[in-house]
């Protein structure tokens, strides 16, 4: 982390000390920070209310504050890109599995041991007086070092099902093996269907957040391996392609297109501009035709992917065009139909250029 981002961390705890409110760096940021990698994303538990270090942040640094009563945290976005996520310290009640918990406040210990893996409970201390002093209630340092995943309690995955996803999505970023008992206990909420009392919101979530990742295909194939994937789609297939694109539409219309299933974009309820390309990207491979607009740099790469024999004249937009065929005398449902027949013969290679596409369409209507 760069020294202006030490600086502010400081200056909010030095903030903090004068309000006589321990605060601590804590999750993934801290994991993050003993493995030696950046981020800009850090979240601060606070033994007491959080209101004073958010007004601190808004004057001091112009920062812009999002709450989320519903958990009572905020976050604070900075200018430089940080982002800075304010919680009280708290303890976490399940009613029952995979609902959302009862919270009430608490103190550190509680809090870290809320959370999901060993790995991910370390905390360090933003106090002037003991400014990055790490608290390792739960081995954290030793679960980093040797690499691995483990729960803090038997009950993790009953209470919060979708920790089965983070445990694999942990394991397959880091390359780390999931813990003996761990992996036990996964497999057995797997088999008695907690996964079931997930919402399709939640389902979903996970399963973009993996597709997210850098390279996800080692989570993918993990859940293929613990028969997770059924629960988007009854055939759904992995492939190596899928690291071979970046955007998120790119990998959802490869997932769709290898397993023979458009409904899988449909039913992700994704934001509607990722939904509508990753549609339009399915059909693209599916339809096996040239198009009557031109392609995207990704679009392209998508095509290669799957059929890797492609001659150039598939990566073109459509030789033939309706206002054309209206000029050779053509109307109606004979237009559509030569179009068609034209898209389809370029995605196979047969036109070489668009005269060429011409004379063998005039040919054809001669017949």
């Amino acid at each position: 982390m760069a020294s202006k981002e030490i600086k502010i961390l400081k200056e909010i705890g030095k903030y903090a000390e004068t309000k006589k409110l321990p605060l601590w760096a804590v999750g993934g940021f801290v994991r993050d920070f003993y493995l030696g990698k950046k981020t800009y994303d850090i979240d601060i538990c606070v033994e007491g209310k959080i209101d004073d270090l958010l007004s601190f942040c808004r004057k001091r640094y112009g920062a812009k504050i999002t709450r989320f009563e519903t958990f009572g945290t905020a976050r604070v976005s900075l200018e430089n890109g940080l982002k800075l996520d304010f919680v009280r310290c708290r303890k976490e009640v399940y009613p029952k599995p995979a609902s959302l918990p009862q919270v009430k406040p608490s103190n550190l210990k509680d809090d870290l041991f809320r959370r999901d893996f060993t790995s991910n409970v370390a905390a360090l201390s933003l106090l002037p007086s003991e400014f990055f002093k790490d608290y390792d209630l739960f081995e954290a340092k030793k679960a980093i070092k040797k690499g691995y995943i483990k729960i803090l309690h038997d009950k993790s995955f009953i209470d919060d099902p979708t920790r089965i996803f983070r445990a694999i999505r942990f394991a397959a970023r880091f390359n780390w093996k999931i813990e003996k008992n761990t992996l036990s206990l996964l497999k057995k909420a797997i088999k008695e269907n907690y996964l079931l009392l997930l919402s399709r919101a939640r389902l979903n979530h996970e399963l973009i957040k993996i597709l997210e990742e850098k390279k996800p295909l080692a989570a993918l194939k993990m859940l293929k391996k613990f028969d997770i994937l059924k629960y988007y789609s009854a055939n759904l297939k992995v492939n190596k392609n899928i690291e071979k694109v970046n955007d998120l539409s790119s990998r959802l219309a490869l997932l769709a297109f290898y397993s023979k299933d458009e409904n899988l974009i449909k039913n992700l309820t994704l934001p509607r501009n990722i939904s509508t390309q990753a549609q339009e990207d399915f059909k693209l491979l599916k339809n096996q035709k040239a198009v009557n607009f031109e392609l995207s740099k990704e679009q392209k790469n998508l095509l290669k992917l799957c059929y890797p024999k492609l001659k150039p004249g598939a990566f073109k937009k459509c030789f033939i065009d309706g206002v054309w065929l209206k000029e050779q005398k053509l109307s109606g449902a004979q237009i559509g139909q030569i179009l068609d027949i034209a898209a389809k013969n370029q995605f196979k290679g047969l036109y070489k250029s668009k005269s060429h596409a011409q004379k063998e369409v005039q040919k054809l209507l001669k017949k």
